[in-house]
């Protein structure tokens, strides 16, 4: 049996939690990512309740890997839309000024080793004002910047992918001195072939055609199911069980063929992030 990787996951503190890593495993799942996400659980006002944030997320990781069969990893960052919502509290110097601290916070859990990488981070997937934009845009290449710097990948949080913003985003990783395939676009759908990709990383979202189109155009990309654990939404995005299901799923049926597995599991996972992926 090879390695099976969800590479983006969230696990909530009041959602099914160590019990959806559980899932993924009985579904034959191996190895696993879990991305910060804002909990809700304080305010953040100085760089320490960003760590004591993000600390829940390098906590799950922890767990997973004590209490599980899973190998688990995790990345940490401050989440696009907070600079919207810091701003309502601290006013729009303060919240650019805090989310830069939190990309700083999120660099020294990397370096510390709890972390393998910044994420997820970018701008917000809906419309804002120009200066929101300028801003965001600002924050995403100070996140390229840092990780260069101590040698991580950014996982991006952004708006749909499409020919314009993938260029846009290799350039921008470019010239913060991070190498493109360090910068991991997540939630991508069917990607075009006609897009210009430059050389970024994809997490595509685990739908039978996205992950059948990536496999057909060779595209660097691992499979994610942006699971939420909220407990609302029941298996929303996708259920912690759909990667090793969909897997398993197109090899069966001749799409995936060993190679591509070897790939989109333990290949791509090692170049994007350093990890290796290994049963």
């Amino acid at each position: 049996m090879l390695p099976i990787f969800d590479d983006h996951l969230h696990l909530s503190p009041t959602g099914k939690r160590i019990d959806a890593v559980r899932i993924f495993l009985k579904a034959g799942g191996t190895h696993l990512l879990i991305s910060h996400m804002p909990y809700g659980l304080h305010p953040i006002r100085s760089g320490s309740d960003w760590k004591e944030e993000f600390a829940v997320t390098c906590d799950f990781a922890e767990r997973a890997n004590r209490e599980t069969d899973a190998r688990a990893y995790c990345v940490v960052g401050p989440y696009p839309v907070d600079l919207l919502e810091l701003e309502e509290a601290l006013g729009p110097e303060d919240a650019f000024d805090l989310m830069m601290t939190g990309v700083d916070v999120a660099a020294e859990l990397v370096l510390e080793g709890r972390a393998v990488g910044i994420g997820e981070v970018g701008r917000p997937h809906f419309e804002v004002d120009e200066e929101r934009w300028r801003k965001s845009n600002e924050i995403m290449m100070y996140c390229m910047k840092r990780a260069g710097e101590i040698g991580c990948p950014v996982v991006l949080h952004t708006e749909h992918a499409n020919g314009h913003n993938l260029a846009e985003f290799s350039e921008m990783a470019v010239d913060s001195g991070l190498s493109p395939e360090k910068a991991i676009k997540h939630y991508c759908g069917k990607l075009d072939p006609s897009w210009q990709t430059g050389g970024l990383t994809f997490s595509v979202l685990s739908a039978r055609e996205n992950v059948a189109s990536a496999i057909e155009q060779e595209l660097p990309f691992m499979m994610e199911t942006d699971y939420l654990d909220d407990m609302s939404r029941p298996g929303a995005v996708l259920s912690p069980a759909t990667v090793p299901k969909r897997t398993k799923e197109l090899f069966e049926a001749g799409i995936m063929d060993e190679e591509t597995w070897h790939r989109v599991h333990i290949e791509t996972p090692r170049r994007a992030y350093g990890i290796e992926i290994e049963l």
